[in-house]
């Protein structure tokens, strides 16, 4: 058992991801407990989304006679929640800018992913007839749905959805601790500590010594050299110490193998 353990640790060690991330305020603290992280995300993503709306609506003038296609077209008898869109998966309707229940549950995260698939279908058309200019915001929508989709997820999960009961706000005290495993935890720490930020560098190392560097359009030149330093010098020190924690668990299978082995 001692050996799967740290194979399933291994595994976590097969790449490293080092983000330079541009971020308006720092409000400098840790994540706090898993309720209060899952608050932060839902506030942080309804603002943005709210913004996003009423940005796109704005553009987006006349939705009943130049509608948007969201999801693909589906027989009227179709069963499935059709959620503002019709059979022919087009949104009629302008977007939501309505804020959210401050509640951590599975339907609060449902109705933020809704917001940013519309938002993002939105996005694309109005970036295709001109309306908006291309930039991040197209990235980052995804980014809010794909983030929800992994939190009711975990939010679905028997243990959690137990704990979690009919939601929890901020009014609750104690917070309630939630039985997130490590992955989990993982995964909120991620979502929670890039939000809705823009990433401007990121390289990904694997295992096997390839290394994929993406860089923001317009912050390859030397006028963002500061930035280029930073990133240099973080993923330095991501590697050093991934080395050390490969070397580790490596030199723990072979020990544990050798005991079991006697």
């Amino acid at each position: 058992m001692a050996v799967d353990a740290a194979r399933r640790i291994f595994d976590d060690l097969l790449n490293i991801e080092v983000s330079v991330i541009v971020k308006q305020g720092m409000t400098a603290r840790k994540m706090p407990e898993s309720p209060h992280a899952l608050l932060d995300v839902i506030g942080e993503y309804d603002s943005y989304l709210c913004v996003a709306g009423n940005r796109l609506n704005e553009r987006w003038t006349d939705p009943a006679n130049r509608p948007v296609q969201v999801r693909p077209s589906m027989e009227p008898s179709d069963t499935r929640r059709q959620p503002r869109t019709g059979s022919d998966g087009k949104l009629r309707v302008r977007l939501e800018v309505d804020s959210v229940l401050d509640v951590v549950s599975v339907q609060t995260f449902d109705k933020l992913r809704e917001r940013a698939v519309e938002a993002e279908a939105v996005y694309r058309h109005a970036v295709g007839w001109g309306l908006v200019e291309s930039d991040e915001q197209g990235v980052i929508l995804k980014r809010i749905f794909r983030n929800c989709d992994q939190i009711k997820g975990i939010l679905a999960r028997q243990a959690v959805a137990a704990t979690v009961g009919d939601g929890i706000g901020r009014d609750v005290a104690p917070a309630p601790v939630l039985p997130l495993s490590s992955d989990e935890v993982l995964t909120l720490r991620k979502i929670w500590e890039v939000g809705t930020e823009t990433v401007v560098m990121q390289s990904v190392a694997q295992l096997d010594g390839d290394i994929i560097t993406r860089i923001q359009k317009g912050r390859e030149s030397a006028s963002s050299q500061a930035v280029h330093d930073l990133h240099r010098q973080s993923l330095e020190t991501a590697l050093t110490h991934w080395k050390f924690l490969v070397e580790t668990v490596v030199q723990f299978v072979k020990v544990a193998q050798g005991f079991f082995l006697r």
